[in-house]
């Protein structure tokens, strides 16, 4: 496997790694919190609704240490579709989508907003007998970057890159705001792909949007902060409005895989959200490296036993121990 294959490969394994590491904490927004309970390992906590303190909406009841969120799942849901239909098709990852999240879906656990709206989308074409074209909701929320690792690992040579790229997250998100971002957040994974730092990947984005440009900026002139009062204020939320001026600002100050989940759990919020882009960037950005992903963490991730899954035996080399 060439050096670029095993990078594309890091990548979709590392983006369900960090979502399962950041699961413990996601969505609660106080800081303080986290670090108290979190310590210096925030990463693989068992949910507790009592450490939420009314501070954040518990959203993963039942859920084990090593589990992915509905993020893991929107991921994996692309995945599938990928591994099936020998590559991307709208259609195809439509239903792979139903597949794991409409009525008796794969998913067990908590739906989000547009994941809602785009199955009622869904279930009122096929009502009225229209096409399902463009069935995602008008949102502008982390769903949108969570079908990218996927799609990246199987496309990032394509020259149609961006299209597919639309195409999917329109699916979800039918939203041009949702679809530059996404655009950027591509960019970076595709850089990252075929080796570049962190620092590069954040740099190649800007060309790609205006709008992720002035993100990118926003990061950059934040630089000498540390993540955690970046994300207190610029938001904790949801919008990639938010998200993706963390997500640049981790980027640009990473120094590991690990260290850079880490703080990504202690900025607190969304962490699940953000986590499976940069996941997905640090994973393939530090394959073979000081600073690649923990080997102790993808033991520790409950990965689907499907033979579509590239990881399902949780075998990988060059790992950090």
């Amino acid at each position: 496997m060439s050096k670029e294959k095993q990078r594309a490969y890091e990548a979709v394994m590392g983006a369900l790694v960090a979502d399962a590491a950041s699961l413990g904490f996601h969505w609660l927004y106080d800081q303080g919190l986290i670090a108290r309970h979190g310590g210096k390992h925030p990463e693989f906590h068992l949910p507790n609704r009592e450490e939420y303190q009314d501070k954040g909406y518990f959203a993963h009841a039942g859920k084990r240490v090593g589990d992915y969120s509905h993020y893991g799942a929107q991921m994996l849901a692309m995945q599938e579709a990928i591994a099936l239909n020998g590559g991307y098709d709208e259609l195809a990852y439509i239903q792979s989508f139903q597949h794991w999240f409409d009525f008796g879906g794969c998913w067990q656990g908590y739906i989000d907003h547009p994941t809602k709206d785009t199955l009622l989308n869904l279930h009122r074409r096929k009502a009225n007998n229209e096409p399902p074209a463009a069935c995602g909701a008008d949102d502008t929320q982390n769903p949108a970057l969570t079908k990218l690792p996927p799609l990246l690992a199987a496309h990032y040579q394509d020259s149609e890159l961006m299209v597919k790229v639309a195409s999917a997250v329109r699916v979800t998100n039918d939203n041009d705001t949702a679809v530059a971002y996404a655009k950027a957040a591509a960019s970076m994974l595709q850089s990252a792909i075929v080796g570049a730092s962190p620092q590069e990947c954040v740099q190649q984005a800007k060309a790609i949007d205006a709008t992720a440009q002035a993100a990118i900026e926003k990061a950059e002139s934040m630089v000498q902060q540390d993540s955690a009062s970046v994300a207190a204020e610029v938001g904790m939320h949801c919008g990639l409005d938010a998200a993706f001026v963390v997500i640049c600002h981790l980027l640009l100050n990473t120094n590991s895989y690990r260290q850079t989940i880490q703080e990504n759990i202690l900025c607190g919020g969304d962490s699940c959200g953000r986590a499976v882009t940069l996941g997905a960037i640090l994973a393939a950005c530090f394959y073979g490296k000081d600073g690649a992903m923990p080997s102790l963490w993808v033991s520790k991730t409950r990965f689907p036993t499907a033979t579509w899954w590239p990881g399902h035996d949780s075998h990988r080399s060059n790992a950090a121990p």
